[in-house]
């Protein structure tokens, strides 16, 4: 979906750029029987100023895994202007994390980061695609000092090999090696995380364009992953006689070295389909969607409720504005506002699952907050939850009626509905979730770890989810009391926090 407010033709044109891209990238490195295409939002500004309130320069494009505020996850590409070079690479990078958490799931750092960083810099050229391009914005070099350069729209920083992490520690690493959570991290934070970056695309770049044996069996290695086998397994079966020693070796002699580009083809990109719908976009909508781009805490709080009153006073009765203003209510602890909000959204959309999913989220807040009682909530959720069994489609709406089933212990009643999550959408936090409490309460301990586990592996860069730490550690707690033949308590690992 493009939202812009560029002209109709400047707007179809980037439209198919970026579909081409997502296809060629899909076809030829994450090919796919899934008939469902991944869907992106791309949020695309005509002028520069407009951009420039919801991302700092020097960025040109800025991808979010999803959008701060929103209910569900929706990747989304914020940029301005034409799609140039830096673009390109923001958005081909989004779609390879998409791709890779589709293909593989949950994947280590290092090689999730070094896969997305290798797939960004894919290209299309005469009639063939080209795979293993450098970066534009950082390289090695063989010298003891580093220096940047100019490099077309980039500034290119390039570090000395000798800096590089080795492989041994890459392959190691945990999220928090890569991925800062400080508000402001430090110069030499900002540093360490950039270097392992670096060196992950250099690592990757040797197991997947370099010399044999590395290349066939990173290939083997991808293969068993894609099939399910867990990733660290998979890659110790593929690499196990290989000691670290000597891939660290070759890896330090590659950094230096001429690095292939694979060229791969001929390809002949599909035709592209019309858009399926195309429409302007009211003020109203506008204004709902800059108070969706900004975090909705500090100067954003402000900012997000000036921008949803004047939604409102273009289209009081519009049940979508309604609707975010609801959930922003609910971010404020408003919580009758808020509840007054998603009414007027579902009066005029009963069946909507979005508005039925928030309504049951507040509903529980407001049970939590002891606003209402825990048997008012059951009460009043009950027929929500109904309707939005009917009608949900995504992984989140789907995974929170399967919630519900399992709360309620219809195991049986929550089973498809997790298993239509997992389909909808593989890389699905919430839905491994609610299946690793679905197992739990089926007896399969040993299986609900491992789902929990997954869903934490998921988790997006720099995000932490304690709620979901806590229920590993709760599934953990209970496998050892099982094995000890002491008691067991299932239902504690609903809310571990309140442990």
């Amino acid at each position: 979906m493009l939202r812009t407010d560029l002209d109709r033709p400047e707007a179809r044109e980037v439209l198919a750029e970026l579909e081409r891209s997502y296809n060629a990238l899909e076809d030829v490195c994450f090919p796919s029987d899934s008939p469902d295409p991944f869907r992106m939002q791309v949020v695309l500004f005509a002028r520069e100023q407009d951009f420039r309130q919801f991302s700092p320069a020097p960025s040109s494009g800025v991808f979010f895994h999803a959008l701060p505020n929103d209910l569900e996850r929706a990747p989304t590409m914020v940029m301005y202007g034409s799609l140039g070079e830096p673009e390109r690479i923001t958005f081909q990078r989004g779609l390879a994390y998409h791709f890779i958490a589709q293909s593989i799931g949950p994947a280590p750092p290092w090689l999730r980061q070094g896969l997305a960083q290798f797939y960004s810099t894919f290209r299309l050229r005469g009639g063939y695609a080209y795979v293993g391009s450098a970066l534009p914005y950082h390289d090695f070099l063989k010298g003891a000092s580093g220096r940047t350069v100019r490099n077309g729209p980039f500034t290119l920083q390039l570090v000395p090999a000798s800096e590089a992490a080795s492989a041994a520690e890459l392959i190691r690493a945990r999220r928090e090696d890569f991925y800062s959570l400080a508000d402001e991290p430090s110069e030499a934070e900002r540093r360490r995380v950039a270097l392992n970056y670096l060196s992950s695309w250099g690592l990757v770049h040797m197991l997947l364009n370099g010399p044999d044996p590395y290349a066939q069996r990173f290939a083997s290695f991808l293969e068993a992953a894609s099939r399910g086998a867990p990733v660290r397994q998979a890659f110790q079966e593929a690499f196990g006689d290989i000691s670290l020693e000597q891939i660290e070796r070759d890896y330090r002699s590659y950094l230096v070295g001429t690095r292939p580009i694979r060229k791969v083809g001929p390809y002949t990109a599909p035709p592209l389909p019309p858009p399926l719908v195309e429409r302007v976009i009211s003020d109203a909508e506008v204004h709902v969607l800059w108070a969706r781009l900004k975090r909705w805490q500090g100067d954003g709080r402000a900012w997000a409720a000036a921008q949803l009153d004047e939604a409102v006073a273009h289209e009081p009765n519009n049940p979508d504005v309604r609707f975010w203003r609801g959930l922003f209510r609910t971010a404020e602890s408003r919580l009758r506002e808020a509840e007054q909000e998603l009414t007027a959204a579902l009066a005029a959309k009963p069946t909507d699952p979005r508005y039925l999913l928030a309504m049951a989220k507040l509903i529980r807040a407001m049970s939590s907050r002891r606003i209402i009682t825990p048997l008012q909530a059951i009460v009043r959720t009950a027929p929500l939850v109904d309707r939005l069994s009917r009608t949900a489609s995504t992984a989140e709406q789907l995974a929170f009626v399967a919630r519900h089933r399992v709360q309620l212990r219809d195991l049986d009643e929550a089973q498809p509905f997790v298993q239509r999550a997992l389909k909808a959408d593989p890389s699905c936090v919430p839905c491994y979730d609610t299946y690793g409490m679905l197992l739990l309460l089926q007896g399969r301990v040993t299986e609900a770890i491992t789902a929990a586990s997954r869903a934490r592996d998921l988790l997006p860069e720099g995000v932490e989810n304690p709620l979901i730490e806590a229920r590993l550690r709760c599934f953990q707690a209970h496998e050892t009391a099982m094995r000890d033949g002491a008691s067991t308590h299932p239902e504690k690992c609903f809310n571990p926090l309140r442990e």
